[in-house]
């Protein structure tokens, strides 16, 4: 034996005499294709992974040789695969804190009595740091289970997924025919009193029987369920069951399948309401099979089903993967490359995993993190629409969850951990001038801030010919595509009676003026009445006579005149007064009208440093422009179709409107002008306009944005 193998603290342990507990049975798992030795603690209701090497120790551990008689015969058999003395102190250590064995003599009833009171103080002290998950025992349900599970026993095996396959699939069917349905104002719904006191019943409800199949697939392959409670999951109590005997069970199809439970039965249950809701009546019924389908939908896929958060779909995956305590694993790899290649800590020792293990560590770990703060985000801010101090509340405490609270551990580890000992200068550095490289580039480097924003090749409003009266079109003078002055007549109108009303009326001005004359020489009050209607008959044939002129159509500006429809279709066609009949289409276009958010029209009004467009078609060439105009007022009509979703544009549109042009959201429009390369583009050609605003440094525009939320959901 060299001298690598020997520890000063040898003397220490060498003459103890270890064995396991009574209440810790082993069991030979193979993950991934490699042997692994699990130690369940039925006590605990914890499971421990060890490898062949350290089981090497562990199995000899009878209590009657001593640590010292141990080791050196595993050294004489195995000689350079045997631990080192340093390997056995620290599995000593390891198997002690987690109070899997005991040695010869009585046991310490005060370490026993200080090893409980530390347990109370990790749970009091885990609830505490994440209140939005606190749980409370309540209950032994093994009685319960072993009881019941006759009665269940039936739907836990080919039988019970058949069934669930056939009703989540006509779940499915019912959920696209009512889609429009159940999603219509989704938010206002859950979140409206009436929903969340049903949720008060059915939520604790669902989750008793989703933890209840959880419990009856454990007692099913023979493991025990020692503890049932209440967890407080984002405040709201909802049951629990302790399954974690499970995890000693040697398929790993099993232990899938007991975590898959809950997410079947969820799923299951909100197939038959989703069901029941699609064939009910408004009412209690409709209203309690609506929640269940929020709750074992919406739940199921956004957190208990999703793989990246540390509930049912995480235990799915680790155990199909073969990789226990994936998370963990993850981030300790994760914190060995950067402890190993960043830091140069050289003497670190790789944690033991395979090349594949180690490839989902990298995938998992950063993958979980962003999906953890987007779900708690997202809750907070849908909490937040409907109650805003609760859902601030939430946001603050994730933040300090997911940012603050692993950055102070960091800097903890960096400046105490022994295993940055030699390299704690060159880690110090690494963390502190990181931390200060991030706050400059976050609050002192500036970045380019711009608007983007869309609109079209715009043909002027005075290029519209539209009909100045009713009637009907007699004659196209002009056919289309020839190029007109203005002033020239395009279109002739008919009004059959017009004629015989402006004769009718030219002759009532004369009677009217003949009485008017009369009434002058007898009495001055008749007469002024009669002059009074005389004026009216007057405007009355004036008016008419202008819709007489106006049944001849002229050209608005000087263009080409282009009718909105074939010559041919034309003649014999009724319209209304301010009809579309055609356009004047000028030599070239000049502007550009663009549609900007409401939340950027500020910059794009007091920040603007130019602007710059591009044609869609042509993105690869773009062009210098400048502001011609501003609309002082905001819209809610698209100036073209091209600019709402339909027509490929970006602005979002009320789908109830057939036209396409009522946008979701006010916006203001601006004129912009056409390049002189640009002059042939057709009309209503989409354009991409950007605004330039200077630099400014990414963290005054994050909360720009940021505000602009705050604003647009909650008016604060």
């Amino acid at each position: 034996m060299g001298e690598s193998f020997l520890s000063p603290l040898w003397y220490r342990v060498a003459e103890l005499r270890p064995r396991l507990r009574p209440h810790v049975t082993v069991h030979r798992h193979r993950y991934r294709g490699q042997p692994w030795y699990v130690l369940h603690d039925h006590g605990a209701g914890r499971v421990h992974r060890f490898t062949p090497a350290a089981y090497l120790l562990i199995g000899q551990f009878d209590g009657r040789r001593s640590v010292d008689e141990i080791w050196r015969a595993v050294a004489e058999t195995h000689d350079r695969d045997a631990p080192s003395q340093d390997d056995v102190i620290d599995l000593l250590s390891r198997l002690h804190q987690q109070d899997l064995i005991q040695y010869e003599g009585s046991p310490d009833v005060a370490e026993l009595l200080q090893r409980s009171d530390r347990h109370k103080r990790q749970l009091l002290k885990q609830n505490l740091l994440n209140p939005l998950s606190i749980r409370v025992p309540l209950w032994d349900p093994e009685h319960f289970l072993t009881r019941t599970l006759p009665f269940v026993r039936p739907l836990l095996g080919g039988f019970g997924l058949l069934l669930w396959l056939l009703v989540v699939g006509a779940g499915l069917v019912t959920a696209g025919m009512h889609w429009d349905a159940l999603t219509l104002d989704i938010a206002d719904r859950m979140l409206a009193t009436r929903n969340l006191l049903i949720s008060l019943v059915t939520y604790p409800l669902l989750k008793a029987v989703h933890e209840l199949m959880h419990g009856y697939l454990t007692k099913r392959w023979g493991g025990e369920v020692r503890e049932m409670g209440i967890m407080f999951l984002v405040f709201f109590p909802v049951p629990y069951v302790d399954a974690s005997a499970a995890a000693a069970f040697r398929s790993k199809w099993r232990r899938a399948a007991v975590s898959a439970g809950g997410i079947l039965v969820e799923t299951f249950v909100a197939a038959v309401a989703l069901m029941v809701w699609a064939n009910a009546e408004q009412g209690l019924v409709s209203a309690f099979a609506y929640n269940l389908v929020l709750i074992g939908g919406i739940s199921t896929v956004l957190v208990n089903g999703n793989p990246l958060l540390r509930f049912d779909g995480y235990y799915v995956l680790t155990d199909l993967l073969e990789i226990p305590n994936l998370a963990n694993r993850a981030n300790r790899y994760w914190g060995y490359l950067v402890q190993r290649y960043l830091f140069g800590a050289r003497r670190l020792r790789r944690p033991p995993a395979t090349r594949g293990e180690r490839v989902w560590f990298l995938i998992y770990a950063p993958a979980a993190y962003l999906y953890r703060i987007f779900i708690m985000l997202g809750i907070a801010v849908f909490v937040a629409t409907k109650y805003f101090v609760v859902g601030v509340l939430i946001a603050l405490w994730s933040i300090f969850n997911a940012v603050l609270k692993p950055l102070f551990k960091q800097i903890r580890h960096v400046m105490t951990s022994p295993k940055l000992r030699k390299v704690r200068r060159r880690a110090e550095a690494w963390t502190f001038g990181g931390m200060a490289l991030l706050a400059a580039l976050l609050l002192a480097l500036p970045l380019p801030l711009r608007t983007d924003a869309e609109g079209v090749v715009w043909l002027p409003d005075e290029a519209q010919v539209r009909a100045g009266t009713a009637g009907f079109v007699e004659q196209v003078l002009v056919p289309p595509g020839q190029v007109v002055r203005e002033g020239t007549p395009l279109l002739r109108l008919s009004e059959p009676t017009l004629d015989a009303r402006v004769r009718a009326l030219e002759a009532k001005v004369r009677e009217m003026r003949l009485r008017l004359f009369a009434a002058e020489a007898k009495d001055r009050v008749e007469a002024g009445i009669a002059e009074v209607e005389l004026h009216q008959a007057e405007a009355e044939r004036d008016r008419e006579q202008q819709r007489r002129e106006d049944l001849v159509v002229r050209a608005p500006v000087s263009g080409r005149f282009e009718p909105v429809a074939p010559e041919g279709d034309l003649p014999g066609r009724f319209v209304n007064e301010g009809d579309l009949l055609g356009y004047v289409l000028p030599a070239g276009a000049e502007r550009v009208r663009v549609a900007v958010p409401q939340e950027d029209v500020v910059l794009v009004r007091q920040r603007l440093t130019g602007v710059g467009l591009k044609v869609v078609g042509y993105l690869e060439q773009a062009h210098a422009s400048r502001l011609l105009a501003a609309v002082p007022s905001a819209t809610w009509t698209l100036p073209s179709v091209a600019l709402g979703q339909a027509g490929g544009g970006r602005l979002l549109v009320d789908p109830t409107d057939e036209q396409g042009t009522k946008a979701l959201e006010p916006f203001f429009l601006f004129d912009v002008a056409l390049p002189d390369a640009l002059r042939d583009t057709p009309y209503g050609t989409r354009v991409l306009v950007r605004f330039d605003h200077g630099n400014e440094p990414i963290a005054w525009q994050a909360a720009r944005r940021i505000r602009q939320l705050f604003l647009r959901w909650f008016d604060v």
